[in-house]
């Protein structure tokens, strides 16, 4: 049996002990409240039996002092018995006494009982007293408070079987004797009354005073009310115990009851059996601790749980504590195994030694590593300075280098060594050491120290500096000739020299340079590229030509790394300067003998035509070819420059895009006759307006129309098509030729390129008109491209903003 099995029967075991505990706790507590309160019920019921016995014994009392009163008196009057009545305070409705009285032998003759007691009785006061023995008449001669009980007098007890019969029981026995009920007809309340009848008896005279001889006289009666003599007789304890009296019945003490307590008793009282039921109230029932039992059993299973719980918490802590020392055995284990495997298996050399330098154990890399170097092949139980001669084993711990030469070879090895020593638990010194044979990595970073310093020597001569950002830090790192270009000499140690060019870039150009790294940084563009100005010192200003690219990004594309490189252009851009100025010049230069020579052939023409040879005409006509080619490459290199000194204007307004189409291909209908092309028009349905400058648009399709023509294939068409869109007009000029190469697409906007200069030089050509249109375009806010296919259609297109009826209202 397992632990985990064991302690589960534990603590069911201790479960059922806590219950039973629990239970026979809940059951004496039970017992106790149970006998407590049946003990204070059995109180209130003795206390309820000794009222019945006191309000008995004042119901005799008052009988004995009528029964004097009779015997006391010749002849009891009305008026006597009425003040007995008032000392007795019967007058009182709530008393349990209602009247008394007094009854003789007789029989009433009169029909009035009431003049029959007024003329025997008060009259002639008491009959002499007789045996009357056999007889059954007994008349009420006496009956007070009379204003309630007058209907009593002269009632005769034979006219009541009950009442008659207890009457003659009473004279049998001389004892007082009861009889629930009163005369019909004479009852004073709809509550049962009860006749309490005693027998009076007078001493005859001359009798011996150890017999004395008796004569009856009559009875002294009192009414009592039944419910106040036992039901209201505790008013204490009404809210208790209620009371239930049976006279003369047999009380059936299997009733059942609602009441959980219940006593019985039987009462000999006044000649009658009286079956007494006291039953406990709510009120007395809820006054009971029976809420006792429950709070204790709720308290054992309280701490039942709560034992349950401890002893489930303690278990599982000792399973835990269990589990965690087979694993941490297990770990440990698996940790020495992997140690071992490690050391045994480890590309670094490890040697373990005593204070005196003596090895004690070495892993198979220590082997190879120090093997050879002795030439005995042995190395556990040597020392130190044996295969390490230089190595001083009382240095101080660390890491430190050492020059070998090996057994039998010509190079030396170089090792690097990290020293630590410690103590044992038995208090011996131990060393150990970390060896690592670093000739190869020591060879490669001379390698890497010489390949660095030819490279700072190139860029040091090309006049190359070289910066590297760390983003993240906000650091830098810039090269000699970064400092020298600059001419930054001071602040070597600044965090970030890269940042303090900043200072000396011109105003209008440090914008450009941080919009350029600002994209590159975000990944809108691959390069950062920029020229700007920088004050060297003494008013000087350089130009210099940064470009720069992320290296490294952060898993979210954040760039962490920046490294770039900067050349002082000044001469470069001196010498385009140059170069601008003379093309300017002689542009401006060539237009006005071109001008000149354009109409003089002009003049000329008319004059020899008809009287001139046909050679002559010929001649005129190349003339007038070469001049016009001349004078648009003139205006081809005066719009260059005027884009490049950023000179060139336009003036867009809404312009029919109709309109335009048309007339440029009126313009060109005469030159695509020459390359043996048709020129297809196709305009946008209705009027199409755009924002556009009319002459520099005419200049764009002029462009494109005659490449377009020069390089189809003759016998076929170009097309000037235009397609509408929401915001914009995309206008094409499709030709079906020999197409644009794969490696001339990258150069066809640059400025004199040309894809094949020998069929340029057949076609003609400057190879600026697509730069020029490019550069129109873009500057009036639509975008310029073209797709080819060698050998099949060739499409170059165009977009232009479309304007709002506003503008065009505007414009009209």
């Amino acid at each position: 049996m397992t632990n985990t099995h064991r302690t589960g029967i534990s603590q069911a075991v201790l479960v059922v002990v806590c219950l039973s505990l629990s239970y026979v706790s809940f059951a004496l507590v039970h017992n106790i409240a149970s006998t407590r309160s049946q003990g204070n019920f059995d109180v209130l019921v003795d206390q309820s039996l000794n009222l019945i016995h006191q309000q008995g014994d004042k119901f005799n009392r008052t009988l004995d002092g009528l029964a004097g009163l009779v015997l006391a008196s010749d002849a009891v009057t009305s008026t006597e018995l009425g003040e007995y009545a008032d000392a007795l305070n019967l007058h009182q409705d709530k008393l349990a006494s209602t009247a008394i009285g007094f009854a003789s032998l007789g029989e009433v003759t009169d029909q009035n009982p009431v003049n029959y007691v007024n003329t025997h009785l008060v009259e002639s006061a008491l009959p002499a007293p007789v045996d009357g023995a056999g007889s059954e008449h007994f008349v009420i001669r006496l009956a007070e408070p009379r204003p309630r009980h007058a209907s009593l007098l002269g009632y005769d007890f034979a006219n009541e079987p009950d009442l008659l019969a207890a009457a003659l029981t009473a004279r049998k026995t001389g004892e007082a004797i009861a009889s629930i009920g009163v005369p019909k007809g004479n009852r004073t309340s709809a509550s049962r009354e009860m006749f309490l009848l005693r027998p009076v008896y007078r001493t005859l005279p001359d009798t011996k005073p150890d017999t004395p001889e008796k004569a009856f006289v009559g009875f002294a009666f009192l009414v009592t009310n039944f419910n106040r003599v036992f039901v209201d007789l505790a008013s204490a304890q009404k809210d208790l115990v209620t009371l239930r009296v049976e006279y003369n019945t047999h009380t059936d003490h299997a009733v059942i009851s609602n009441s959980k307590f219940v006593v019985h008793k039987s009462l000999q009282m006044y000649g009658q059996e009286l079956n007494l039921v006291w039953e406990s109230t709510p009120e007395f029932e809820a006054l009971q601790s029976f809420r006792a039992r429950w709070i204790v059993l709720m308290l054992g299973v309280l701490i039942t749980a709560l034992i349950s719980t401890i002893f489930a918490v303690f278990s599982r802590r000792d399973r835990m504590i269990t589990a965690i020392v087979a694993q941490k055995t297990r770990d440990l284990e698996t940790q020495d195994k992997e140690k071992r495997s490690i050391l045994e298996n480890a590309m670094l050399a490890i040697v373990s030694a005593n204070a005196a330098g003596e090895i004690l154990d070495t892993n198979d890399a220590a082997k190879k590593l120090l093997r050879p170097l002795d030439a005995h092949q042995r190395v556990k139980g040597k020392l130190l300075h044996q295969l390490l001669p230089s190595f001083n084993i009382h240095s101080p711990d660390g890491a430190s280098k050492l020059h070998l030469n090996a057994a039998g070879k010509a190079n030396s090895l170089t090792i690097e060594i990290e020293k630590n020593t410690w103590v044992t638990a038995d208090g011996d010194t131990r060393i150990t050491l970390l060896l690592r044979d670093i000739t190869t990595s020591e060879r490669h970073a001379q390698e890497l120290r010489e390949a660095e310093q030819r490279w700072n020597l190139a860029l040091m001569g090309a006049q190359i500096g070289v910066f590297d950002l760390n983003l993240e830090h906000d650091t830098s790192i810039v090269s000699d000739t970064w400092r020298n270009t600059l001419r930054i000499e001071g602040h070597m140690d600044a965090r970030d020299p890269y940042r303090l060019q900043l200072d000396r870039i011109h105003p209008d150009d440090l914008p450009a340079l941080q919009l350029a790294e600002m994209a590159c940084i975000d990944g809108e563009t691959d390069h950062a590229k920029a020229c700007f100005r920088v004050n060297v010192g003494q008013d000087e200003w350089r130009w210099i030509k940064s470009d720069a690219v992320v290296v490294k990004r952060a898993a979210d594309g954040t760039a962490l790394r920046m490294l770039g490189i900067q050349l002082d252009v000044t001469e470069s851009f001196d010498l385009d300067q140059m170069k601008h100025d003379f093309v300017a010049t002689v542009s401006h230069e060539l237009r006005t003998p071109l001008t000149s020579i354009k109409g003089a052939l002009g003049l000329l023409a008319p004059q020899v035509k008809g009287d001139k040879p046909q050679a002559t005409d010929r001649l005129i006509e190349i003339a007038t070819s070469n001049c016009d080619r001349l004078t648009k490459l003139v205006n081809d290199l005066l719009d260059m420059e005027k884009l490049n000194a950023g000179s060139m204007t336009h003036d867009t307004k809404p312009e029919n895009l109709t309109d335009i189409m048309m007339l440029a291909a009126e313009q060109l209908e005469t030159y695509a006759s020459q390359w043996e092309v048709a020129l297809e028009v196709d305009t946008p349905q209705g009027d199409q307006y755009i924002l556009t400058d009319k002459l520099r648009l005419t200049q764009v399709l002029t462009n494109l129309l005659s490449n377009a023509c020069k390089f189809a294939y003759p016998g076929t068409k170009v097309c000037l098509t235009a397609e509408a869109f929401p915001t914009f007009t995309k206008v094409s000029v499709s030709n079906l030729g020999k197409g644009i190469s794969e490696e001339f697409r990258g150069q066809i906007f640059q400025p004199f390129s040309q894809a094949d200069n020998s069929d340029t030089r057949q076609r003609g050509g400057t190879g600026l008109g697509l730069n020029i249109s490019r550069h129109l375009i873009e500057a009036m806010g639509g975008e310029i491209g073209f797709e080819s296919d060698p050998g099949e259609e060739t499409v170059f297109w165009f977009t232009c903003p479309i304007a709002d009826w506003d503008e065009i209202e505007d414009a009209a």
